[in-house]
This record gives C-alpha cells, sequence and structure tokens, in this order.
C-alpha cells in the first residue's frame, strides 16, 4: 500500500504540473484520430470461403456480393482532447491515492466489519471490538505521519494537500461510524472499555 501511494502521488504531481502548463495556452487540444477497421474482413473471408456454392448465384443470396458489402472496412473517427484526458487521469489517480491511504490507515476495520458480515455481529466479543479500535489507532498514529510527508512530497501545496486529505478523513470517520454502530448496542461498561474515539475526537486526530 505505502508503494502504491508513493507511485500514485507521483503520478497526481506530474498530472498536476502538466495541467499548469498546457492552462495557459488559449487553444483548442482537440484532435481528430481517424482510422480503418478490417476486423469485417476476416469474417466475410470465411464466410465466403465456406459458400462456396452461392457465388455464382444470380439471386441477392449471392456470396461474393455479401463479401463485398460485409467485408468492407469501416472508419472510426474519434476526437481526442489532451486537456480533458488529464483532467480524466487525475481524478483517477486522486481517487485511487484516497481509497489506497484511507485503507492503509484503517485497515483492521475494514476487515472486522467484513468479519461481521460474513458471521452474526452477536459472536463478537467486547474484547475483539476492543482490539480493532486500539489496533486502528496505532495504526493512525503510525501511518498517518508518513502520508502527509508524503503528500507535501509530491503536491507541496498546503491548501491542495488539504482538499486531497479531505476525502482520507471522510472514508476513516465512515469506516469508525459504522463500526461504532456495532458497540453502540453494547453496554455502557463495555462501550466504555472499548473506548472508540467519537467523531470529535477524530476530527482533531486527522486533522490536517
Amino acid at each position: 500500500a505505502v508503494v502504491s501511494t508513493q507511485s500514485t502521488g507521483f503520478l497526481i504531481k506530474h498530472l498536476l504540473i502538466l495541467r499548469e502548463q498546457i492552462a495557459p495556452f488559449d487553444v483548442s487540444f482537440t484532435v481528430s484520430e481517424v482510422s480503418l477497421d478490417f476486423s469485417n474482413l476476416k469474417i466475410a473471408a470465411s464466410d465466403l470461403i465456406t459458400n462456396k456454392s452461392r457465388m455464382l448465384s444470380l439471386t441477392s443470396n449471392n456470396s461474393i456480393l455479401e463479401f463485398l458489402i460485409n467485408g468492407a472496412p469501416q472508419l472510426n473517427k474519434r476526437v481526442l482532447d489532451s486537456k480533458k484526458d488529464v483532467d480524466v487521469n487525475l481524478k483517477e489517480a486522486c481517487t485511487d491515492f484516497i481509497t489506497t491511504a484511507a485503507t492503509l490507515l484503517s485497515s483492521p476495520i475494514y476487515a472486522f466489519l467484513a468479519q461481521i458480515e460474513t458471521n452474526s455481529a452477536t459472536a463478537i466479543t467486547m474484547e475483539q471490538y476492543r482490539n480493532v479500535v486500539s489496533e486502528t489507532n496505532q495504526r493512525i498514529s503510525n501511518k498517518l505521519p508518513g502520508v502527509k510527508n508524503l503528500m507535501g512530497l509530491y503536491l507541496a501545496n498546503a491548501e491542495t494537500e488539504a482538499i486531497l486529505f479531505r476525502p482520507i478523513r471522510s472514508q476513516i470517520m465512515g469506516q469508525f461510524a459504522l463500526l461504532r454502530k456495532h458497540i453502540d448496542k453494547l453496554e455502557d461498561e463495555d462501550r466504555f472499555i472499548i473506548n472508540c474515539p467519537s467523531p470529535e475526537q477524530l476530527t482533531l486526530t486527522l486533522a490536517y
């Protein structure tokens, strides 16, 4: 996951640079690309060989006539917009980074919630809840500085970093919220021992 965030961060950095470089130019970056598709030719040739007996037919069912009609190459036209492609790739890279970083920081909860879906939540003990909360808190404490440093290294812009980190924080808080729904069904004493952080505490922990 660390390697993935590093490579994605590198990609985001250079896509942002590219977008900034082409933005000042008030020109069209749209290009039309034309190509011929010969895929029908192979099918039509195969049909022609298969239907040799109809080559001399004087009806519309003539296999040579069908070959000439069905075997003609198709003209394909595609419009390429460089600016739009940069934006699309940038959005995909940001989404990938957000998902990977959020999973990296809160993977114990992801795995635990999947376990609850597979088994009955009533079979989960208080100790298991406490362990997953503790493990996730420790993981955030250990991994979050590295994620922030990585964003600072590749983005080098506090405002951009904060914007990118916002959905990461939202995903992590969403995972805690799903976990808290199960914890809230337990006895007060058990909830106290589990000590699942509140949304306010998470906001402070995940501040950027």
